[in-house]
Order: C-alpha cells, then sequence, then structure tokens
C-alpha cells in the first residue's frame, strides 16, 4: 500500500443509493428497508457534483450532511465518490474548453459524464476545488469509511483526447521523458522514415488521422501519456483527500475491460489501498453473457493489481441499457455472478443499484427494486446472495493462493491496439484461450502485470507477447531454468520498448522456445487445421507461426494441415526440470486446452479438478484452516459436480 491505511476487514455489502433523485420522503424508507435487508453499506454521491456546487465557489454540503447523519443512525457504512466524472453546467457554460476532443476532432457535448479534459487547467481548478471542500465537510464524518475517486475513469472512449490542452501536455511529457533530446525522440520512433523527423517537440502533433498511418512509435508514446494524465488526476485527489479523511480507505472504481484501453491499470491501482471493479457480464444489447472463464480472468485481474482482495462498487442484479435492451439475467444468475466474484476475492459488494430509475440515461438499467416499487424477485436474491455470505464471511476474507500466474503487459496490448495485424485479433479474448483451460481444471490464477514478481509460481501463462523487453526475458530464462513452466502463444518476441522491430538479433521468445518461424500468416476471416500427433484435428484461427525447431531438445507437438503440413503448430522444449511450450495459432477447441493445462499442472505438482464444462468450483480457506468448496452451474441446464445434481445457475456450498 502506498499509505499506512488499513482497510477494515468487514465483509461490507450493500447497494449504490442515489437519493437526490428521489423525493426526500423516501430517504427513511429507503434505509429502513435496507437495513433490514442486512445492507450494511451504500455508496453515494459520485454524480452530485450541481448539487454540493449550484454555482461556482457556493458550496452547499447539507443535503448529504444529512444523509450522513441518517446512514449512521440506521448503523449503515458509507463510500462517498468525488463528483468529477459529471462536471456542472455552469463550468462548461464559462469554459468551453473544458470539453474534451475525439479522434474525429469532434467537441464532446455536454450533457452526458466524462466529457472532461484531464489536462484542462479550468477543469482541474474546479475539480480539486469541489474534492478539497467535499473532503473539509464529509471527511470526518463517522459514517464514512472509504472514497472513490471520480467514476470509471476511461470509460467509454474518454481515456483519449485530442485536443489543444492535451497537445501541449504531451509535448511536455515527450520533452520530460526523453530529458529535451529532441534528436533521442527521433531515433526512438524513427521519424526519419517518411520525412517525419522533428526539430523541436513544440514541432509534434498528436496522432490523429492520417494517410495512410501514423507512426507507431508515436503512437505507444502517446498511449502511455494518457496512462499518465489519469495517473495524474487520480494522485491529485488522493493528495488533496488524505489530509482530511483520516483513516477511510480510497479506491477507484475500474470498468473490467482493462484491454480495450489506452491507460495502464497496474499504474493507476499503485497509489490506491484497494482496487473497485464495476461487474456487468451483460450489458446493453448483448444477447447472451460473457463467458464464465472471462468473467473469471477480469476477476482475478481486478485482484492481481494491488495482488490482494478487491471490491465490487457495482454488481449488477438485473438487465442493463442506455437504450437497447438485451439479455434479461436468468432466474438465480445475478446470484450466481455474485458468488463468482465473492469467490474470487471480492469482500466488498455493492449491487447497482438500488432504486431503478425514472428519469435520465439509466431508466432501463434495472436495480433491486424496480419501477412498480416492489421487493420483488430481485430484491429476494439479493437476500439470498447477503445471508449465504454472511455465513460463510470467514473464508471470504482470506487471501488467494496460486501457483499459476497469467502475464500481461501494456505496452504490449497498446503495440496490438495499434497495429491489430488480424483482423481477428481481439487481446482480451487472446489472454483469456490461455487462461480457459487452468479455469476449467479449478486451479487459481493469478492475473498480474509483468513488472510484479512472479518467481515463487510454478506455471507463467503469456499470450502473444510481440512486444517485450529483454530485462523481462531474462526474468523468464530465469524462472524455466529454477524448475518453472512457461506457455507462450504466437507472434512473440518480435517488438522491443520503442514499438520497434528487432533487427539482426535472436528473437528472444523463439530463442527460448528452441523454434524459429520459417513463415507466418494473419487467418483474418479463414481458419486452418491442426492435426495433433494424437491424430486429433483441432482449429487454428486469428495467426499461425510455422514452426521449425531449433534446438535438439526441442519437440513438435502438432502440424498443420494442408501445404504447410511439414510445419509446427505447437511445441514443447526442456530445459532442466522446466519447460517451454509455444502455440503458434489461435485454437479454437477447448479439448486441447484442458489437455495441456491437465499435462502442465500434473508435471508442476499442482492439484486439479477438471470439471464439466460450465462448472466451476472455488476453493477457499479461513484462518482456521478449514475450507470451503463453492460450486458455481453457470450452464442454462442441469448439471453434476461429483455427486451433486445441479440446477441451472445453481450455487452449492461444501464445506471439508
Amino acid at each position: 500500500m502506498s499509505n499506512d491505511v488499513v482497510v477494515e476487514k468487514e465483509l461490507f455489502l450493500g447497494v449504490d443509493y442515489y437519493p437526490e433523485q428521489w423525493s426526500s420522503e423516501m430517504i427513511e424508507e429507503d434505509l429502513s428497508l435496507m437495513v433490514s435487508s442486512k445492507v450494511n453499506y451504500i455508496r453515494i454521491a459520485e454524480f452530485a457534483w450541481h448539487l454540493m456546487e449550484p454555482k461556482e465557489g457556493e458550496f452547499s454540503f447539507d443535503y448529504f450532511k444529512h444523509i450522513l447523519d441518517r446512514a449512521h443512525h440506521y448503523g449503515l457504512k458509507v463510500m462517498l465518490g468525488t463528483p468529477t466524472a459529471t462536471m456542472p453546467a455552469w463550468l462548461v457554460r464559462k469554459h468551453p474548453d473544458v470539453l474534451s476532443v475525439d479522434y474525429n476532432q469532434q467537441v464532446r457535448a455536454f450533457g452526458g459524464r466524462r466529457q472532461a479534459c484531464l489536462n484542462a487547467p479550468a477543469y482541474l481548478k474546479a475539480a480539486s476545488a469541489i474534492v478539497y471542500q467535499m473532503a473539509k465537510a464529509y471527511g470526518e464524518h463517522p459514517a464514512v469509511n472509504a472514497w472513490q475517486i471520480d467514476n470509471e475513469l476511461g470509460h467509454e472512449f474518454s481515456d483519449e483526447c485530442y485536443c489543444q490542452h492535451c497537445k501541449k501536455a504531451f509535448q511536455h511529457y515527450l520533452l520530460e521523458v526523453f530529458n529535451h533530446d529532441i534528436q533521442a525522440f527521433n531515433e526512438a520512433i524513427g521519424s526519419v522514415f517518411w520525412s517525419q523527423s522533428y526539430n523541436s517537440f513544440d514541432e509534434v502533433d498528436l496522432p490523429l488521422k492520417t494517410i495512410p498511418a501514423m507512426n507507431p512509435g508515436l503512437q505507444i508514446y502517446f498511449k502511455r501519456f494518457r496512462s499518465y494524465t489519469i495517473k495524474k488526476f487520480i494522485q491529485m485527489q488522493i493528495e488533496i483527500l488524505r489530509p482530511l479523511i483520516s483513516l477511510s480507505s480510497i479506491t477507484h472504481n475500474f470498468t473490467g475491460d482493462y484491454f480495450s484501453k489506452s491507460q495502464d491499470h497496474t499504474e493507476l491501482a499503485a497509489p490506491l489501498d484497494v482496487v473497485s471493479l464495476n461487474n456487468y457480464p451483460v450489458w446493453g444489447g448483448l444477447s447472451k453473457p460473457v463467458s464464465p472463464y472471462k468473467l473469471a480472468m477480469k476477476l482475478d485481474q481486478t485482484r492481481g493489481f494491488l495482488k490482494k482482495n478487491f471490491w465490487i462498487t457495482e454488481q449488477i442484479i438485473g438487465a442493463q441499457a442506455h437504450t437497447i435492451m438485451g439479455y434479461v439475467p436468468r432466474p438465480n444468475q445475478a446470484r450466481l455472478w455474485s458468488w463468482q466474484a465473492l469467490a474470487h476475492g471480492c469482500d466488498r459488494l455493492i449491487y447497482f443499484r438500488w432504486r431503478t430509475a425514472v428519469k435520465g440515461a439509466e431508466q432501463f438499467c434495472y436495480g433491486v427494486l424496480g419501477h412498480d416499487n416492489k421487493q420483488g424477485k430481485r430484491y429476494q436474491e439479493m437476500l439470498t446472495v447477503f445471508d449465504e455470505a454472511d455465513d460463510y464471511k470467514d473464508f471470504l476474507m482470506g487471501d488467494i493462493h496460486s501457483d499459476v500466474a497469467l502475464i500481461y503487459d501494456m505496452d504490449n496490448i497498446y503495440s496490438w491496439q495499434i497495429q491489430p495485424q488480424s483482423e481477428k485479433m481481439n487481446t482480451q479474448d487472446e489472454h483469456a484461450r490461455l487462461y480457459q483451460g487452468f479455469y476449467n481444471c479449478n486451479v487459481p490464477v493469478d492475473v498480474i502485470d509483468i513488472e510484479h514478481d512472479f518467481s515463487h509460481y510454478k506455471v507463467l501463462l503469456l499470450p502473444i507477447p510481440l512486444l517485450i523487453e529483454d530485462k523481462d526475458m531474462m526474468r523468464l530464462r530465469s524462472f524455466v531454468e529454477r524448475g518453472g513452466h512457461v506457455v507462450f502463444s504466437f507472434r512473440a518476441g518480435l517488438k522491443k520498448y520503442h514499438n520497434e522491430v528487432r533487427f539482426a538479433e535472436a528473437n528472444p521468445v523463439l530463442s527460448l522456445a528452441g523454434v524459429e518461424a520459417e513463415y507466418f500468416e494473419a487467418l483474418n476471416e479463414k481458419e486452418c487445421q491442426i492435426r495433433l500427433n494424437d491424430g486429433a484435428l483441432a482449429q487454428g484461427a486469428v495467426w499461425r507461426d510455422m514452426l521449425v525447431t531449433s534446438d535438439e531438445k526441442t519437440e513438435l507437438l502438432a502440424y498443420y494441415e494442408g501445404e504447410f503440413s511439414e510445419y509446427g503448430a505447437v511445441s514443447y522444449r526442456a530445459i532442466g526440470d522446466g519447460a517451454v511450450y509455444y502455440v503458434g495459432s489461435g485454437i479454437e477447441d477447448v479439448q486441447f486446452w484442458n489437455t495441456l493445462s491437465s499435462k502442465i499442472l500434473s508435471d508442476t505438482g499442482v492439484a486439479h479438478n477438471l470439471t464439466q464444462e460450465g462448472v466451476e468450483c472455488v476453493i477457499r480457506e479461513n484462518d482456521k484452516g478449514e475450507k470451503l468448496y463453492i460450486v458455481m452451474n453457470h450452464n442454462d441446464k442441469r448439471s453434476s459436480y461429483m455427486d451433486l445434481d445441479l440446477e441451472p445457475y445453481e450455487v452449492c456450498f461444501i464445506r471439508g
């Protein structure tokens, strides 16, 4: 942790509450019903800037002071959100340059959320003022035990802005990074190509749309700059809050689509006391939810930022949509998703939202109580989860220990964002592809940044490491030589830090794997057949590296069918007690990954249990050493686990 705050070790179960959107007469009714429903926590105020500062410099904190007083009366704890995601109209009217600008150079209009440019001086001044005044007003209130900074920073394309404030800030960022040396910058990005060299940093423009494409080196530095901008904004609020809020914890709520943004969430998480997640397995017009293993990977990655348990500040309880409706959670499915989150390390669960809005953009984001104001199925499902969580809270508060880690690097993700190379490339899916087999084997997996220490694990998974630094390859080689097992997937080791391709040097990943890729191909719309050594066929997609061995100890475990039939698709190389696997294509068949994962786990002595597809079993342990098996059926049909007959979306608990 970055400070001396000790986060309360108590299982808090609650709801997001927006009392300002309802009549004042309903407050007592709401708080009373919450308490009788075992709610012990509420999250408030993150969208209420205008209510607290209706005119510039005129602050009014009486409304939420009353809410906090009543919450304290009922014994409820409170998370306060700083309201900087929704700036007031008076600020935009006085300073229109606070509005951010999108990639197409369109100014984002006032009326939604997160339209502010985080480099606009007028916005930063106003945001600092409201955070400071709010912390002075509420910082020592006995009901408050946590503060949430802003709301979903970077969500809905707000992570990138192309205004003149950002242009100046980007130029200054580059000047600092390259120590005022413009020639060093030119060399780093290869600006001599297409006569792009600069004489000074104030000549450097933003990476906007051009013919045919922008310099990939410039683009990766812009993405690093965007992450730096958001981290600086978080740090600004922390520095304002910390002296004024006593021992309250500070968090921020991430959206979970971690690989789609221009922000490094590990960097953003570093100064926080706790990481929070807004967990929506389905939203908008989606016809089906996100796959269970992809949800699990997101939860494990959230836990991995600070290597400890996390909070969920918005957990789905009903269908979600701003405009187009889609899949509605089936009976007991919201309970199932809640328990998946709790099983993977959530120890503060807050449902979105207490009441379903009747006005504004979220009228069809269904909360615990619906438009009919009745205590219906969603309410009953919440009660069930809260009762069960209270029964098993001693298991849920403990840490999760893993022998397997999935390693990612945001610079690598940025490189793929800039040059996807295959029309089918989806970095989130490719990371989940390697995760899936270990999830199916029901082993805990830590999903962590490559900067974290990974020496104590037994198995490392490195999906599509196109860009990887030599210092990290040295660590990986040492890991294997000490007996660790590593799995790489395709198109690996090609690039270095400045997003440049390696020249006249060995590819470090392929060298460690003992292979070379003599041919390679983006599969785009087509797929390829892969023949495993046991005769089974599998489907390859997205990409294929055609492999030959470069070391006599390397074995080819699978070959391509057709015109490249002499080339391998999967390789294995033993190095002492360690081993390196290289999977040269996006293999679609889950059986391949289950078999590979089971073999690696057996070889490394990691206990595992391959269950029926869609059935997940997580083992949690309390401080007495007792175990709780949390068995979840993600299927829409009856399934089985050992001698248990599971109903669709059922959750069962076994002590043992």
